[in-house]
């Protein structure tokens, strides 16, 4: 029994393959009716763009502020930055029990960076003024603020100052050693004589009350110092990026000396920081931008304040109802130009909805691969690749057809439902090389895009559909 059903599975296993012949190879096909075979093609449509303005775009607050004017020869282009700064206090700071004299020996402002653009040994001035309103938190700033808001009309500043970016009085072995660069500016004591008397400030009753304004940095701004405005007033050629500003107050008290009398006398320094614990602002002013944006031939992006490029997809010609949009890839082409400060590609670009550019800052959110995308600078090619946005332009199309079904104006109500911006951005990673913060790129950087008029952006996408 056994051998013979071992014969029986021999010539079971025979028949299968005398009965296979060469049409086999299209088994598959012939029994797929010849509607259900899925058949994919490749397509390619083409994207308009124009230059826009950022206007209120950029977020103002930022880690990073920025002082000074440069003016782009090339294009005739002004761009000038100042900055707000609140000021940090320690939780329940407090001065020494008594300071001698009850006044301040000194009151020092320093502003610190480690980057400037343009010339070095540019004379550049700046104003201080001392806000009399303070900056909302919770409250979106973007870089058209406008900081005489924060302070009296008319109001003289506490103090100027000339300087270079680069302090050549410095001795070379400390400029090339551990010095951190700075602007030293000299404050009127008066600022610093206001910190000591409200810290030691009474009641009707004589009791104290001075310590509840330095319980915190919120208490402090409120009650004793609002902030600065920090304005560049005179110096064309260099702007430089400050990370850090420094308010000290100078004073005096006594010590125990030797002798164990109370006779002796110590020289501190009372520091207040900027930091994220506390609001600042940039603002930004550029001119004759509106020329650029007249530019047709191309399209451009600057920054930190100045220029977007807008893409307008074509969403109905590249969604149709009877395909599948499997990928769609879309590059972008920077000209090739001599590299000089204004000449600067953006490492990142963001492509984000314009209806949802504000939001998308405001809520700090990611890039999610169907409103948003992120692409990095190719310097081999010059080129930005955006791999693969069909998550966006299917829902384009379905928002288009949802929204006009019922409402023959819905496209003129809506009339950036087929637009992206393209935005300059920094990325933060982790330690697993997620990015998980996306912020403005406020570096001076300029390029031009191939677009405009003169040339349409291809869309080249793969799509599948059933057999007619």
């Amino acid at each position: 029994m056994k051998r013979l059903s071992c014969f029986l599975s021999i010539t079971a296993i025979l028949l299968v393959f005398i009965g296979c012949d060469d049409t086999t190879g299209n088994i598959g096909n012939s029994i797929v009716p010849e509607k259900d075979i899925i058949i994919a093609q490749t397509d390619t449509c083409n994207a308009t763009s124009r230059t826009i303005m950022a206007n209120d775009s950029i977020l103002a607050n930022s880690n990073e502020v920025y002082l000074g004017q440069y003016t782009d020869q090339e294009s005739g282009t002004v761009f000038n930055s100042g900055f707000i700064t609140q000021f940090a206090c320690s939780e329940d700071f407090i001065f020494p029990e008594k300071v001698i004299g009850d006044s301040a020996k000194y009151t020092t402002l320093r502003l610190y960076f480690n980057e400037y653009f343009g010339d070095s040994l540019n004379a550049m001035k700046c104003e201080i003024y001392e806000l009399d309103y303070t900056l909302v938190e919770g409250k979106p700033y973007y870089t058209n603020i406008t900081p005489e808001d924060f302070y009296e009309e008319g109001k003289e500043p506490l103090a100027t100052k000339t300087f270079n970016a680069v302090d050549y009085t410095q001795h070379d072995t400390i400029l090339n050693g551990d010095y951190t660069r700075h602007i030293e500016i000299t404050l009127p004591n008066r600022v610093g004589n206001r910190f000591i008397d409200k810290f030691y400030e009474t009641d009707s009753k004589g009791d104290s009350i001075g310590r509840t304004y330095f319980a915190n940095s919120e208490a402090f701004i409120n009650n004793v110092f609002k902030g600065i405005y920090v304005k560049c007033s005179h110096g064309d050629g260099t702007v430089i990026k400050i990370y850090r500003a420094r308010l000290d107050v100078g004073f005096e008290r006594y010590i125990k000396s030797s002798t164990g009398a109370l006779d002796s006398v110590q020289l501190l320094s009372a520091p207040f920081y900027s930091s994220k614990e506390v609001l600042q602002a940039n603002k930004f002013d550029t001119k004759g931008l509106q020329e650029l944006v007249a530019n047709t031939a191309h399209t451009y992006i600057k920054t930190p304040a100045g220029l977007f490029t807008e893409v307008t997809l074509p969403i109905m010609e590249a969604v149709k109802d009877d395909i599948t949009i499997n990928t769609a890839k879309i590059i972008f082409t920077r000209y090739n130009e001599e590299e000089h400060i204004l000449n600067t590609a953006p490492t990142t670009l963001l492509m984000v909805r314009k209806s949802e550019m504000h939001r998308f800052f405001l809520k700090n959110e990611l890039s999610d691969g169907e409103t948003s995308y992120l692409a990095t600078f190719n310097s081999s090619n010059n080129q930005y690749k955006f791999n693969n946005i069909a998550n966006l332009l299917r829902l384009c199309h379905e928002e288009y057809i949802e929204g006009s079904k019922n409402d023959p104006e819905w496209e003129s109500k809506n009339p950036d439902w087929n637009k992206v911006v393209l935005i300059p951005v920094k990325t933060t990673e982790d330690s697993n090389g997620y990015v998980v913060k996306i912020m403005h790129d406020t570096d001076i950087k300029s390029m031009r895009l191939r677009g405009g008029d003169s040339y349409r952006i291809p869309i080249e996408i793969i799509s599948s559909k059933f057999n007619d």
